[in-house]
């Protein structure tokens, strides 16, 4: 689908390979996207139909699911590199996809990874750009936990094992249910994200999260904080944003997929500095103190230097009924100094933009209209100020929610 552009993107290397070639008449000019393409990962409402929808543009014009790019079983898939990684509750396999230079994803190689796992793979973590670790308990809530790394591109089962996520007790005898969430490479340890509770909607008091050795995955340590309650890298896609220092920094907050909590605890970003194993008691990002409102974050993902881009929400009034409409939007974040700096666009439905495309200065992800039932692209110049973003491609369908933007290698 060829769809002319009405703005300006970068390409990558453009700037390596201008060293190298002299241009013509004929070359397109430095920084266009001619031949470039994308692959958009959409959700349609009317049928909850997951597609990657190849385009050469995400800039202006409409595109339809029709005919365009494949139909994945589900939304949760990790990128590394020319690859795409899906895992299939059903079948018990990890599928591997690639990215082609002429907008094409074709599927590579599946792995059964039925001895890894009991469930669902239920914690999948790009560590590095070489290994995808993975995480499923053996019983929900109980402490036994499976893990296995798988190599990438190679894509093959590295490393397995299990481990027993440290224990807290609830009264006499009797332990608080335990969580696995996602986690992050910090040094040469492992810091996952988990919460503990129980079956009837209670929580342990204070912060959690479970540090190992690395690549071992042993020695299973427990670190907690009380500056306030909060769940790490539960229903997130991605929690974790290490700044250029070295320092580690973690959303967290209360209540499943951002509905408040009877505890009235909203979002907040804690730290673990560089070379450190425990939270750092003198950082807190509480957005509610910083803004006045009652502020959620959604997702927390680094864009260079000391910076963050979060998805953050109001959630006063907001329930499970009206979960997806329009509460959600992006703040630039200056995580060690604590500046949130909100883009003045319309709040959106966004909650499922999990999966954005970051580069050279662009942050692409979508935004929705609930009164208009339109999504569309939308890029982000983070080097500017609140106002510097645009709307591009609009996705044709009914109730569409968009969740990822992936670049293919240039041709």
């Amino acid at each position: 689908m060829k769809i002319k552009s009405k703005f300006i993107l970068p390409i990558l290397l453009i700037g390596i390979m201008a060293g190298f070639f002299s241009c013509d008449d004929n070359d397109p000019e430095p920084g266009t996207t001619e031949g470039q393409y994308f692959s958009l990962g959409v959700v349609l409402g009317t049928d909850f139909t997951n597609y990657l929808l190849s385009t050469d543009t995400i800039s202006e014009g409409e595109i339809s699911p029709v005919r365009n790019g494949v139909e994945l079983s589900g939304a949760e898939y990790i990128q590394s590199g020319n690859y795409i990684y899906f895992f299939s509750r059903a079948d018990k396999k990890f599928f591997q996809y690639e990215l082609l230079s002429d907008g094409a994803v074709t599927e590579t190689a599946s792995l059964l990874v039925t001895q890894y796992i009991t469930d669902r793979a239920y914690s999948q973590n790009l560590v590095d750009e070489n290994t995808l670790l993975v995480m499923d308990p053996v019983q929900w809530g109980e402490p036994a936990v499976k893990w296995f790394t798988i190599s990438l591109p190679d894509f093959v089962v590295d490393e397995s094992g299990t481990f027993d996520l440290p224990t807290i007790e609830q009264t006499a005898g009797v332990n608080w249910k335990s969580n696995l969430g996602r986690g992050a490479l910090h040094g040469d340890k492992f810091i996952m994200g988990t919460v503990y509770y129980d079956f009837d909607g209670n929580f342990a008091d204070g912060t959690h999260a479970v540090v190992f050795d690395y690549p071992a995955m042993t020695n299973p340590t427990l670190i907690e904080t009380n500056l306030t309650t909060a769940e790490l890298g539960i229903f997130t896609n991605n929690s974790f944003a290490t700044t250029a220092n070295g320092d580690l920094y973690i959303a967290g907050y209360r209540g499943a997929y951002g509905v408040p909590s009877d505890d009235e605890i909203n979002g907040v970003v804690f730290r673990i500095k560089a070379g450190e194993e425990d939270f750092d008691e003198s950082y807190l990002l509480d957005f509610s103190e910083e803004m006045g409102e009652t502020i959620q974050i959604m997702q927390l993902d680094f864009l260079e230097g000391n910076l963050a881009m979060g998805m953050l929400m109001n959630n006063t009034g907001v329930s499970y009924a009206n979960l997806d409409d329009d509460h959600y939007y992006f703040a630039k974040l200056d995580l060690p100094n604590k500046t949130i700096t909100p883009y003045n666009m319309p709040e959106s439905d966004i909650r499922l933009a999990r999966k954005p495309w970051i580069e050279d200065g662009k942050y692409v992800s979508y935004i929705k209209s609930l009164e208009n039932n339109t999504t569309n692209v939308l890029q982000i110049n983070y080097d500017g100020g609140p106002d510097d973003y645009e709307v591009g491609i609009e996705i044709e369908g009914e109730n569409v929610q968009g969740y990822s933007v992936v670049k293919h290698p240039a041709p």
